[in-house]
């Protein structure tokens, strides 16, 4: 987001005018304008957005725009981590870590089905020993 000092006009994207100085080949400078006034005078301005709906925050609010907002994203924010906590202790992702494991210790590059039908049948008959 841009705020034109000049005319005092928000957009989105600047206009963008490419100043050859009477080359006739690259290198040109580009220069960036507001696209209202053509005032070169325009500052890059930070603008939030609310985490749960995605309305356009004003000043005095800062993650969220409303307390109904936050209570749904906070919800939402739960709900992801029981998801997350639940694929990182499944059993095919404790594999796969696994996996990733033994190739990093051992320098290989074995895939999943590799590694579930080639080595650990042997790390198993390891350990019963």
């Amino acid at each position: 987001m841009y705020y034109c000092s000049d005319c005092g006009c928000e957009f989105e994207t600047a206009a963008v005018f490419c100043e050859t100085h009477g080359l006739t080949s690259p290198p040109f400078e580009e220069l960036r304008c507001c696209p209202f006034c053509g005032s070169g005078n325009i500052k890059e301005k930070a603008v939030s957005y609310c985490r749960c709906c995605g309305a356009r925050l004003g000043n005095s609010e800062r993650v969220y725009c409303s307390p109904s907002c936050r209570k749904r994203g906070e919800e939402m924010r739960r709900r992801e981590m029981k998801k997350q906590r639940l694929i990182f202790s499944s059993p095919l992702f404790q594999i796969v870590r696994e996996v990733d494991e033994y190739n990093r210790k051992n320098g290989t590059d074995y895939s999943y089905g590799q590694y579930v039908t080639l080595i650990k049948p042997r790390l198993k008959k390891g350990r019963r020993k």
